[in-house]
C-alpha cells in the first residue's frame, strides 16, 4: 500500500507538467478555433460571422481575458450588455450573437481552456407569424416587365429562380451558366452552404424564363448565371438592391431576400409536397430545421378543422339553419 503511493508521488513529479491545464486568453482560443475551421474548409461567410460576433463579446469583455475567467455568470451578464448598451431588445438577433460564440466556447470546454462546464444561455422571446410573400404579390413579381433593359429582365429571373426552387442567396450568385441544364430541366448548386451539392428540378414556366434570359445572358460556360453588368460575380449588395427596387417598383414591400425561401417551402408543404424530397430541393441538413421556414399561418385551419375536432349530436346548427332561409 505504501510502494503504491510513493509510486503516485512520484508519477505525479515526474508528469505533472504534461497534464498540467494549458492557460489561454480568450483571443488565443479564438485563432486556435478559427485554424480548425479553415482546416475543415468551412465556408467564408461563416468565418466572417464568427469574427464579427467575436468581436461584439471581445468588446463586452473590455480586454483580453483569460479563459478560465469565462463562466455561465460571464455569458449572462454579456446578455444584459446586450440590451443595455447595444439596445438590442429582440430575442431572436440577442440568440443569433450568442450562437455565433456558442462553437468558441463549446470548443475552449472541450480542450480545457475554460474550466467550468456550461450549457450556452436562450433568450425566451414571444414568436411572431413571418409573412410570406402572397399569391397576389407573386402573381405581380413574376409577370413579364415591360422594361427589357438587361438588369430589369436578370432581377425578373432572380425573382423566378428564388420563387421556383427555394434557393438561397449566396448560393443563387455563385451559380454558373454551365449549371443550367434546360435540357433535363435542372440546375446544379455547388457552391453551397452545407458544402453538399444537390440538384434543382426547373418547372416548366421556370423553364421558358431561363430560356428567355440566357438568350439575352449569352454567357460562357464558367461565366456567372447572375452577374454584374461587367459580368463579374454580383455583390450581394447589388443583389440586394436590385430586388429592393423591383418589388417597391411594384408596390410591394416586402424585399427580403429570404423570404422567398420561407414562400416555397410553405407553399410546397400546403401542397403536401414529400417533406424528404422537400429537404433534398432546400439542401436543409435537418428535418428540424426545415421546419422552422413552415409558416403554418397561411393554411386555412377552418377548412381542416372539422376533420380533427369533436362533432356534435346535434341533428343541425341552429345559425347555418336560418341562414339557408
Amino acid at each position: 500500500m505504501l510502494d503504491l503511493k510513493k509510486g503516485e508521488i512520484v508519477g505525479k513529479r515526474q508528469f505533472g507538467k504534461n497534464t498540467a491545464k494549458v492557460q489561454k486568453t480568450y483571443s488565443q482560443l479564438f485563432e486556435e478555433f478559427m485554424n480548425q475551421l479553415k482546416i475543415k474548409g468551412r465556408a467564408e461567410q461563416t468565418l466572417k460571422s464568427y469574427k464579427h460576433h467575436s468581436k461584439y463579446f471581445m468588446d463586452f469583455l473590455k480586454k483580453d481575458i483569460n479563459c478560465d475567467e469565462i463562466t455561465l455568470s460571464t455569458l449572462n451578464d454579456y446578455i444584459i450588455y446586450i440590451k443595455e448598451v447595444k439596445n438590442i431588445t429582440n430575442g431572436t438577433t440577442i440568440n443569433s450573437y450568442l450562437r455565433n460564440i456558442s462553437p468558441v466556447l463549446k470548443y475552449g470546454i472541450k480542450k480545457g481552456y475554460i474550466l467550468e462546464e456550461f450549457e450556452m444561455p436562450v433568450v425566451k422571446y414571444q414568436e411572431t407569424f413571418k409573412e410570406i410573400y402572397t399569391v397576389n404579390e407573386l402573381n405581380d413579381l413574376l409577370n413579364k416587365p415591360s422594361k427589357r433593359d438587361f438588369v430589369t429582365l436578370r432581377t425578373w429571373t432572380i425573382i423566378w429562380t428564388f420563387a421556383s426552387t427555394g434557393i438561397r442567396a449566396r448560393e443563387l450568385r455563385e451559380l454558373r451558366v454551365k449549371n443550367v441544364d434546360l435540357l433535363n430541366r435542372t440546375i446544379i448548386v455547388n457552391q453551397t452552404k452545407n458544402k453538399k451539392a444537390r440538384i434543382l428540378p426547373i418547372s416548366s414556366s421556370f423553364l421558358e424564363v431561363l430560356e428567355e434570359y440566357l438568350s439575352v445572358r449569352n454567357g460562357e460556360g464558367e461565366d456567372y448565371l447572375f452577374c454584374s453588368v461587367f459580368n463579374e460575380c454580383l455583390a450581394m449588395s447589388s443583389l440586394q438592391k436590385a430586388v429592393k427596387n423591383y418589388c417597391n417598383e411594384r408596390g410591394i414591400e416586402k424585399t427580403s431576400l429570404h423570404l422567398f425561401r420561407h414562400t416555397f417551402i410553405t407553399n410546397a408543404v400546403n401542397k403536401n409536397v414529400s417533406p424528404l424530397i422537400l429537404q433534398r430541393i432546400t439542401g436543409h441538413s435537418t428535418m428540424k430545421e426545415l421546419s422552422r421556414y413552415y409558416n403554418a399561418k397561411t393554411i386555412d385551419m377552418v377548412d381542416v378543422i372539422d376533420e380533427i375536432a369533436p362533432c356534435s349530436n346535434k341533428k343541425e346548427n341552429y345559425f347555418k339553419k336560418n341562414k339557408n332561409k
